[in-house]
């Protein structure tokens, strides 16, 4: 005869999630991945990362083998981890997933991003953005735009969508630095877009907004597109 299990049996104390080392590396090496800090082809030491970090060999091996794992890292046939260099077909297969996910994320964030606060930050950052661009600054220009574009998508409120589109920039943001230095002298085609962006946030229009974020993955793609290697 089976006997009952009582479900007491299986009641859990809840878990306290600790940060580790490891985790911290990692969520900084996705942060310079995104926002380009980490150019296309770069070598990525077990050593270097542990020295810039400031932390020991172990958790930045970790970090190391988590982002190889997750596609985000590259591992060669000698175990050198490097950042992946971006075929054109791969980035033209991105763009057009991204354009469904970042649209949607939009549509979903417009009427919480017109709160004051959220507003407010997207207007700092914009004005962030355009003295760094005037100024020649591609690497804060990069962050900054990383920066503008979350800001958003994290406003939908939905963390499984936020994590896709997280993947897709980590595999795009170190080939955006082969849009500097020839982007400052065809000027600031973004700033329209992140314009477009704010008016349509002001307005309450997510169908403008999904389109002004479309616009700015569109206006990019082509020139980045022609920067790659194959």
């Amino acid at each position: 005869m089976n006997e009952s299990v009582s479900p007491d049996r299986f009641d859990l104390a809840p878990v306290q999630r600790v940060t580790t080392l490891g985790d911290q590396a990692s969520a900084s090496l996705r942060a310079a991945l995104r926002r380009g800090a980490l150019a296309p082809g770069e070598k990525l030491s077990t050593r270097r990362i542990a020295a810039t970090l400031g932390i020991s060999l172990t958790p930045a091996r970790e970090a190391l083998n988590r982002l190889v794992a997750e596609g985000a890292l590259e591992q060669s046939a000698d175990r050198t981890v490097l950042v992946p260099v971006l075929t054109r077909e791969r980035y033209r297969e991105l763009c057009l997933i991204r354009l469904e996910l970042e649209g949607l994320a939009a549509r979903q964030a417009c009427a919480a991003l017109a709160a004051p606060a959220p507003l407010a930050r997207l207007r700092r950052l914009y004005e962030e953005h355009h003295a760094a661009f005037t100024a020649r600054d591609a690497a804060s220009s990069l962050q900054l735009n990383e920066d503008f574009h979350f800001t958003i998508y994290a406003a939908a409120g939905m963390p499984a969508l936020l994590r896709l589109i997280e993947a897709l920039w980590l595999q795009v943001g170190p080939s955006m630095n082969l849009l500097y230095p020839a982007s400052f002298d065809a000027g600031w085609i973004g700033g329209r877009n992140h314009t477009d962006m704010l008016n349509a946030i002001i307005a309450g229009d997510a169908a403008k907004l999904d389109a002004a974020v479309r616009q700015d993955l569109l206006d990019g793609q082509d020139r980045l597109a022609a920067a790659l290697w194959t």
